[in-house]
C-alpha cells in the first residue's frame, strides 16, 4: 500500500536502522497491529509469530448475524486497531514458497512445543528454515505466552495478561543475533469497556515510538475512533488516523482517514482514505472489498477478497488492481497450499504445508 511505502521511505531517510520494521508492523492494521497472534500454526519469518485467526472463525455462530428470532446482538466496543478485523482476516494471507511442516507436541495440558521446518524456500539464502518454541496458556485463558527461536539467530517472545474484566497488558520482544535491525521491544495497556476503549503503547527500535488510541460507541451499530503515533526521528514525527466502524447483521463497513509525512517532499503531508466493506453471505462464506485513495499524489487501488470457513480449515482468495492474485487453502489438521502471483513485479510463490498435531486423548475429539 502507499501508506506502507511512504512509512518505509520516511524511516529509511530519517530514522536509525531497524525502525522500518516497526512501522511496517504498525501499518498492517489501523494501529500497530496485534501484539499477540493465535496458537494456530503460521510462520513466515523467525521474527514473526503465528498470524491472527479469522475473526469469523473465533466468532460464535449466533454472533454471525440475526438469530432464530431475528434479533441481532449488539456489538461491543472494539479496539481501534481491530476495526477492520474481518477484512484483514481475508486479505492477509499466509503466502509462502517451498514445502513447510508444522508440528506440535503436547507437553502438559497447558503447554505445547511447536516446530516449523521450511524446505526449498527463498526466504533464506540457505534454502531452509527451522524454528522451535513453546505455546503456553493457563486454564482460565487469562495468561498466554508464545516464544520462538530460529537457526538464523532470531529469538522472540510475546506475553498477554488479562487484569480484571476490562484491562489487558501485552509485551513483545524481538531479538536477532546477526541483524540488529530486527531488535524491537514493545508493550501496551488496553482497556475495553462496553461503550468505549483506550490503548497506550510504547516501543523501541533504534528510536522511541509512543502511541495511543480510543474508541467510542455512538450508536448500537456505529463506532468512532482514532489513534496518534509519535516517532522520535527528525525531531518528532507524528502519524494520525481516525475512522469509523458500522456493523449491523451480516454487513460491516469501515472508513479510515490517515495523515502521514511525505518522505519525498520534506514538510509535506500525504492524506489517505480507505473504505472497506465485508458481507457475510452465510456463516461460512464472506466477501469483502477495499478502496483506497491518497492525496496529493492521486494514487488509488482496489482489492477484492473472499473467505470460506470449515471447522478446521479455510480458503482465502485475493485480487488486487496492482496486479496481484493470491489464494491460500489451510487445513489445520492436514495439508494446505499457497499460491501468489504478482504480475507487476514478476514474483511467483507456490508452497505446500503439512500439519502434524498431537494425538487426542481417549474420549477427546481430534483438533
Amino acid at each position: 500500500s502507499s501508506d506502507l511505502k511512504n512509512l518505509q521511505v520516511l524511516v529509511g531517510h530519517f530514522a536509525p536502522p531497524g525502525l522500518t520494521l516497526a512501522m511496517e508492523r504498525r501499518s498492517r492494521t489501523f494501529g500497530w497491529g496485534n501484539l499477540f497472534g493465535s496458537f494456530l500454526p503460521k510462520v513466515a519469518h523467525c521474527e514473526e509469530m503465528p498470524a491472527t485467526p479469522s475473526a469469523a472463525m473465533e466468532m460464535p455462530a449466533e454472533d454471525m448475524g440475526p438469530g432464530p428470532t431475528g434479533i441481532v446482538k449488539e456489538e461491543p466496543a472494539v479496539q481501534f486497531e481491530m476495526f477492520n478485523r474481518e477484512w484483514q482476516s481475508m486479505s492477509q494471507q499466509d503466502n509462502f514458497d517451498g514445502f513447510r511442516i508444522e508440528a506440535q507436541n503436547k507437553v502438559t495440558d497447558f503447554l505445547q512445543a511447536s516446530h516449523t521446518l521450511f524446505l526449498g524456500t527463498q526466504m533464506r539464502e540457505c534454502g531452509y528454515i527451522y524454528q522451535f518454541g513453546p505455546l503456553f496458556q493457563t486454564q482460565d485463558g487469562r495468561t498466554m505466552l508464545v516464544a520462538r527461536a530460529g537457526l538464523d539467530g532470531g529469538v522472540n517472545a510475546r506475553l498477554v495478561q488479562k487484569v480484571g474484566q476490562c484491562w489487558e497488558m501485552k509485551a513483545s520482544s524481538n531479538s536477532h543475533l546477526k541483524d540488529p535491525q530486527r531488535n524491537m521491544h514493545e508493550g501496551s495497556l488496553e482497556y475495553t469497556g462496553s461503550q468505549r476503549t483506550f490503548a497506550a503503547k510504547l516501543a523501541f527500535q533504534g528510536a522511541p515510538i509512543v502511541g495511543g488510541s480510543f474508541t467510542q460507541k455512538i450508536m448500537s451499530s456505529l463506532q468512532f475512533g482514532g489513534d496518534v503515533t509519535v516517532v522520535g526521528v527528525n525531531g518528532l514525527t507524528t502519524i494520525g488516523q481516525m475512522g469509523l466502524r458500522w456493523s449491523q447483521g451480516r454487513d460491516i463497513f469501515n472508513a479510515t482517514l490517515s495523515r502521514t509525512p511525505d518522505p519525498r517532499s520534506p514538510g509535506a503531508q500525504i492524506n489517505e482514505c480507505r473504505l472497506q466493506y465485508v458481507r457475510r453471505v452465510t456463516e461460512r462464506l464472506s466477501l469483502g472489498s477495499e478502496y483506497k485513495y491518497s492525496h496529493p499524489d492521486r494514487e488509488s487501488g482496489l482489492q477484492l477478497a473472499y473467505e470460506y470457513l470449515f471447522r478446521n480449515a479455510r480458503v482465502q482468495g485475493l485480487l488486487d488492481t496492482d496486479g496481484k492474485v493470491s489464494c491460500c487453502v489451510q487445513d489445520f489438521t492436514g495439508y494446505g497450499f499457497s499460491g501468489m502471483i504478482d504480475y507487476a513485479r514478476g514474483d511467483y510463490k507456490f508452497g505446500v504445508v503439512m500439519h502434524v498435531l498431537p494425538q487426542p486423548e481417549p474420549g477427546q475429539q481430534p483438533m
